[in-house]
């Protein structure tokens, strides 16, 4: 089976919602519970810009049914195995860039932190199960990087959602998923002001877990909705009015994340959101070719890396330049960061293409 060519436009979205929740933590740790505006325009600094994760929830639930979608023709007999090798897969991809980033996120934490060695050495034992993408299970240990709770949640509902998916696809993306997301965002919205929020504990697992469920709910419903859309032949003028209406959903969750509206409207943005990834991923834009540029696929992947490699950078940057500006430490935060994933992205290309443990452990012949 061939690899489906990635979206250039969800690539370069991919991007500028990761640089967006950058600079809403930047703007959480340094705005000492103020309002950083920008200038006399009515916006401020992102002081919203998690709505960005909304955005990742979607597109990851869209991939999801995607590629259950593309497996329908084969046997769902032994279901668990090959939801059990899909989740290996998902979880070694993503494992040596989060391991990079969390060492680093580690030593910071620990070093300014923790006053002795002993404090130090506890706080790394006490590590293990953010490592280990367990934090949002419950488990009691040192949440050292909080971004990972969009992996763990993201890995969770992934385990949950996909052998529904492949045995029982038409029914769940059409009928359980728009309920679900409804009921529980509807949940949210009635006991909390907004979606925001990562660690309240709702007796049985954390806040976000309902947060990633329903999102991610979502998300598989935009895939079918796709594929209706292909079936329309849309005018000229038509696709100008949908890649417009496209634009301008955006442009309302960019207003959200840089404005003090409502904390409530948090909700009614998610489902805008949708609106604009339905059509980001439908091709209906006129432009969309524009975005076929191996520029932007590689956007995409850097976001990744932008995401896992903040939080030591704002550390650095809130212990070492305490006196310095807002603007300053914004751009140094932006700068380590950036530079951070660089090196992310050569150190574990490196140890993907040498393979340096497994030739240590394993003979070539692998046994045979």
């Amino acid at each position: 089976m061939t690899k489906p060519k990635k979206n250039g436009r969800v690539e370069f979205l991919r991007f500028i919602f990761a640089l967006a929740i950058l600079f809403f933590h930047i703007h959480k740790r340094f705005a000492d519970g103020g309002v950083i505006e920008i200038g006399n325009t009515g916006f401020n600094f992102f002081s919203r810009g998690y709505i960005g994760v909304e955005f990742f929830f979607l597109v990851s639930g869209y991939l999801l049914a995607a590629g259950a979608y593309a497996k329908r023709e084969q046997s769902t007999e032994f279901i668990g195995t090959e939801t059990a090798l899909m989740m290996k897969k998902k979880f070694w991809n993503i494992f040596p860039y989060h391991l990079f980033a969390i060492i680093l996120t580690i030593i910071a934490n620990a070093y300014f932190l923790e006053k002795t060695a002993i404090d130090r050495y506890h706080y790394v034992i006490d590590s293990w199960a953010s490592i280990f993408f367990l934090q949002v299970f419950g488990f009691d240990s040192n949440w050292v990087n909080k971004l990972t709770w969009y992996i763990d949640v993201w890995l969770m509902v992934t385990f949950i959602f996909y052998p529904l998916l492949r045995k029982h696809y038409d029914i769940f993306v059409k009928i359980i998923c728009p309920l679900l997301a409804l009921f529980i965002l509807g949940y949210m919205a009635h006991e909390y002001d907004s979606v925001a929020g990562v660690d309240g504990w709702t007796g049985m697992f954390y806040k976000c877990f309902l947060r990633g469920l329903s999102e991610m709910s979502l998300g598989c419903c935009t895939y079918s909705l796709t594929r209706q859309f292909s079936r329309y032949n849309f005018s000229k003028a038509g696709k100008i009015l949908l890649a417009i209406l496209e634009v301008v959903c955006y442009l309302i969750a960019f207003n959200y994340a840089c404005t003090e509206v409502d904390v409530n409207y948090s909700y009614p943005v998610i489902f805008v959101l949708w609106v604009g990834v339905t059509l980001s991923f439908s091709d209906i834009n006129p432009c969309h070719e524009t975005f076929d540029k191996p520029i932007f696929g590689w956007l995409g992947k850097v976001s990744l890396m932008i995401y896992l490699n903040q939080f030591y950078a704002i550390r650095l940057v809130q212990e070492l330049m305490a006196d310095s500006s807002f603007a300053v430490k914004a751009v140094m935060c932006t700068v380590i960061t950036f530079a951070g994933a660089f090196a992310c992205d050569k150190v574990v290309g490196w140890f993907n293409k040498n393979k340096p443990f497994s030739k240590l452990i394993f003979n070539d012949s692998r046994g045979e």
